[in-house]
């Protein structure tokens, strides 16, 4: 089954084009201009001799059907094996090593690795207060999900909501955003298997919009913690009170999504409700990078037959 998020806009051409050359990098734009060069050159070449056929032959892959064909061809991304494309056979994947894990999984995370990396830079202000949150993608038996803490109630802050693994960057201690997050959520939830956890990219938030919500710059990283189904997670009960999934089929349901003007929004499809900065993230990620694809979920969500997926 297909389905598209439903905020996903209708970008122009020349607006495309802008977001390419903010997004992309240099060497990648060099050659890319290099490769028209030379098509322009056989063009020329091919028309100072009258060869039409084959000038044609040059040219009709650029005509606007085939370009769309080729944009929905490659922006298909399968999920209907999950995230990982299926079970892995951690032996045969390097010893259980992150590099061997990688080299097992399927596209998909590849086409996600690449949609992080394409959001437009955003340039901010240093913060005194910085911390750093996970957004765990996994696989439940071959379904996409994603992964959510429920915090404690004897919590000062925030009891008994639900959030993303995370915390506080401690200077000195952490050498990067991305090792705060993963020291925190492995504290967080006992029995993931934190050296197969891949690391996709940061999701580039706007740092104005996370301030307003925390008070805090938080930094989202996004990874695949792998399949879970086998694994058997505790929470830390000095900070977490459960641990849950939601498949990536009703996060997908635009039916499920509650917005109110100034607020962040609220997901309502799962065991509790996704809101606050969690829900902001979690909206963040479906826009800004699976929109960017033609999701193709399992067919076996059968709660996602019925239900207003675009």
């Amino acid at each position: 089954m297909y389905s598209q998020f439903p905020y996903r806009p209708t970008i122009p051409d020349r607006t495309q084009i802008s977001l390419r050359m903010q997004t992309r990098k240099v060497p990648a734009l060099a050659s890319a201009l290099r490769d028209r060069e030379d098509v322009l050159q056989q063009c020329a070449s091919l028309l100072a001799r009258g060869d039409l056929d084959q000038l044609s032959a040059v040219l009709r892959p650029f005509e606007r059907q085939y370009v769309e064909m080729r944009r929905k061809r490659e922006n298909v991304l399968d999920l209907t094996a999950g995230f990982g494309g299926g079970n892995v056979d951690y032996d045969s994947a390097g010893g259980g090593s992150a590099a061997g894990y990688a080299e097992t999984s399927f596209a998909s995370l590849e086409m996600l690795r690449k949609g992080l990396s394409r959001m437009p830079r955003r340039v901010s202000m240093a913060h005194q207060k910085r911390a750093a949150v996970v957004l765990p993608l996994c696989d439940v038996d071959g379904v996409p999900c994603v992964l959510f803490e429920k915090r404690s109630r004897h919590l000062r802050a925030h009891p008994d909501e639900v959030c993303l693994p995370g915390g506080m960057v401690t200077p000195g201690d952490d050498k990067s955003i991305v090792s705060t997050c993963l020291r925190e959520m492995g504290e967080e939830i006992e029995g993931l298997d934190m050296g197969n956890v891949v690391v996709l990219g940061v999701l580039r938030c706007n740092w104005g919009e996370v301030h307003h919500l925390t008070g805090v710059a938080v930094t989202p990283v996004v990874c695949y913690i792998g399949e879970i189904s086998h694994l058997n997670l505790e929470p830390n009960p000095d900070e977490v009170a459960e641990c849950f999934t939601v498949p990536l089929c009703p996060l997908l349901d635009r039916e499920r999504w509650v917005h109110r003007e100034g607020y962040a929004p609220i997901f309502t499809g799962g065991p509790h409700l996704v809101w606050g900065l969690t829900g902001y993230i979690v909206e963040r990620f479906l826009k800004d990078v699976m929109a960017r694809y033609n999701v193709k979920l399992p067919t076996e969500q059968h709660d996602c037959e019925d239900e207003d997926v675009i």
